[in-house]
């Protein structure tokens, strides 16, 4: 489901509402849709339902989806660089030659992800961080930072 510019403001505009508890607000549900290149730099969809949707390409720089349920999301190539991950459910998401640098991935469950060639330069994680099966993520730059 291809999603307009207009309509992903408006979706981004009501999550906003809901997050500050506003009665006119609604929770961001963008399963399945297409964000084909998407500029989302600096946005808040924490705690949105984003199941499958793709954002191969996608500009999400400092992106907050703490919280936010990702799974079977493709993101390859996506620019996920100083991205609020933390506690995200990532199961199976596609991060082929994506770009984690210093996103914060404390607690996130990145089970099944495909991580090949992705960058974690700076990465952070914790003890709560799921990692995909045979992964090593100090090999790929990330950081241990122990949880408070």
């Amino acid at each position: 489901m291809r999603t307009t510019h207009e309509e992903l403001q408006l979706i981004l505009e009501l999550h906003k509402k809901f997050l500050s508890g506003d009665p006119a607000g609604k929770k961001a549900v963008l399963q399945d849709a297409e964000l084909y290149a998407a500029n989302l730099a600096y946005a808040n969809l924490s705690h949105a339902d984003l199941i499958n949707t793709s954002f191969k390409r996608a500009l999400l720089w400092g992106i907050n989806l703490e919280g936010a349920i990702i799974n079977g999301a493709n993101m390859k190539r996506a620019m996920l660089e100083d991205a609020i991950l933390k506690n995200a459910q990532m199961v199976g998401v596609f991060f082929k030659n994506a770009n984690l640098n210093n996103s914060d991935l404390c607690g996130a469950n990145l089970s099944q992800a495909n991580l090949d060639d992705a960058s974690l330069a700076g990465a952070k994680y914790d003890e709560k961080t799921i990692w995909p099966e045979d992964f090593d993520p100090i090999l790929h730059g990330a950081i241990f930072q122990k949880s408070d």
